[in-house]
């Protein structure tokens, strides 16, 4: 097991090398280079989930893995490997009309970045420790940011400036915790194994709860901030506006994907010192704020890219509700979701890129009769508005349903009802903006319809993917048990 991590750890250290080093120029050496190392590292991926027993983690120095961070690195894997292999149409598109047409020596650029942006998380997921876990956390902040401000447009680097300004603070902010959650450490358990979260978790009833209470304060507004949750949310729909489309998808679906997977790692830490409520009511009060903030930006929104940045936002509440009822059965939801978010929204910021690459603009109000100009891209845009809005059979449906069914079964009902009239609220802004872009006649003429035969593989599989996930998981027996085993990791003997 220990040689296949060490595969998915160097491979994308050796392509991001090569692309960058202009050794293979910009043309099709290079992207069968970034396809052939996402598959590779996916094989890897998948030979690694198949030796591992959900039950029995996999412990060395440096590196841990149980099923909640297999369950993560599924994730995360299912996006890298579908992202190296439509990036070529999109980028060759680009190449022919958009900002790569100016320097074709950036799309070498772009791949070194994005293997390292995928490395930085799956360090993110592996190691064992918190400081170390920190250390990952703003490194994928650094690498990100190049590709967030990839277009060196000045709505880009402005995008970017907030971007790294709002979270270095929130990451400085997770730090402090992070230290303060140490100082609780030496003062109850010694120096030993420092912010080792396996020994933390193992003694967290020695801690101080005062000084753990503080802690995870500081932790939860600190990776609050890199997850996107309101208020510290205002660099998501700009970064996320700017980055170039296939950058969006990994953003808003594996980036938001480890950031939530960090915090729960803290939450196991802390929770038997400072007890389910405190963390239920914090969770439960910010998930409301985050969808609240996003109905109305989703309503009167033009862009396309900000609008999904929005829905982002709401799914983000959801996923940090379900958290905070933590049941058994909200717990299981909310991995669900992540799995389910992060592959619709991949497709969603997928097609949104390609729109804008047929219309050359990002205005929805500018964008009309798709069915009939651009039947495969709109295609593929309803049956991901479907998707994300969390209508049947798209995995979301599901997923929804049992998180706010478990606010209900805990007795949060006026917040259950509260969250309900706001996710409605988002279902009519986006329903809206994306039925006028289908329908109506086409006020301007798209250059063609772009999606090619590499695309619609991966895209379909992504959201079949999405339906397995949400309704069939209970057919699946090893994701049915690592779900079940990652839920208890999460539950830490509270249920």
């Amino acid at each position: 097991m220990l040689e296949l991590i060490y595969i998915i750890f160097a491979l994308p250290v050796v392509c991001a090398a090569l692309a960058v080093s202009g050794v293979l120029g910009s043309g099709s050496l290079l992207h069968w280079l970034n396809r052939l190392t996402a598959a590779a590292v996916g094989v890897a991926v998948i030979l690694l989930a198949q030796s591992f027993t959900p039950t029995q983690p996999f412990n060395s120095e440096y590196v841990y893995l149980d099923a909640l961070n297999v369950w993560v690195i599924l994730i995360i894997t299912a996006l890298y490997v579908a992202a190296a292999w439509v990036s070529k149409s999109y980028l060759l598109r680009e190449h022919s009309r958009g900002y790569l047409s100016r320097t074709p020596g950036l799309i070498g650029r772009y791949y070194a970045l994005f293997q390292m942006f995928v490395w930085t998380m799956f360090l993110v997921l592996m190691v064992k420790n918190l400081g170390l876990m920190w250390v990952a956390i703003e490194a994928t902040t650094l690498v990100s940011a190049f590709l967030v401000s990839f277009k060196f447009t000045r709505s880009a680097l402005e995008a970017t400036w907030k971007y790294v300004m709002v979270c270095t603070v929130g990451i400085c902010l997770a730090l402090l915790g992070t230290m303060i959650l140490y100082y609780a450490q030496i003062s109850a358990l010694g120096a030993e194994k420092a912010l080792s979260w396996l020994w933390l978790t193992e003694h967290a009833e020695l801690l101080n709860p005062s000084l753990t209470k503080l802690a995870f304060l500081f932790i939860f507004i600190g990776y609050g901030t890199k997850i996107g949750m309101a208020p510290m949310h205002t660099w998501l729909p700009d970064a996320y506006s700017e980055a170039p489309s296939l950058t969006s998808g990994l953003l808003s679906g594996a980036l938001c994907t480890c950031a939530i997977y960090v915090l729960l790692r803290n939450i196991v830490v802390v929770i038997p010192t400072v007890g389910v409520e405190f963390i239920s009511t914090l969770c439960l009060a910010f998930a409301a704020l985050t969808i609240a903030v996003a109905v109305p930006f989703v309503v009167v929104q033009r862009d396309i890219k900000r609008m999904l940045a929005y829905s982002s936002m709401e799914n983000i509440g959801l996923m940090i509700a379900g958290i905070g009822v933590f049941s058994q059965l909200s717990i299981g939801a909310t991995l669900v979701h992540m799995f389910n978010h992060a592959l619709i929204k991949f497709v969603l910021f997928y097609i949104a890129g390609t729109i804008v690459q047929e219309y050359q603009t990002k205005n929805m109000m500018r964008i009309h009769g798709m069915i009939g100009d651009v039947p495969h891209t709109a295609t593929f845009w309803l049956l991901g508005i479907i998707g994300i809005l969390g209508m049947p059979p798209l995995g979301l449906f599901f997923s929804k349903f049992y998180i706010l069914y478990s606010l209900f079964l805990s007795g949060h009902y006026l917040l259950g009802i509260v969250i309900i009239v706001l996710l409605a609220g988002i279902l009519i802004g986006i329903l809206y903006h994306a039925l006028r872009m289908l329908c109506d006649k086409a006020k301007r003429k798209p250059v063609g319809d772009l999606l090619e035969h590499a695309d619609t593989p991966f895209l379909a599989a992504l959201l079949l993917g999405s339906v397995i996930i949400g309704a069939g998981i209970g057919e699946i027996p090893y994701l049915e048990k690592l779900l079940a085993q990652a839920v208890r990791i999460v539950g830490g003997g509270q249920f």
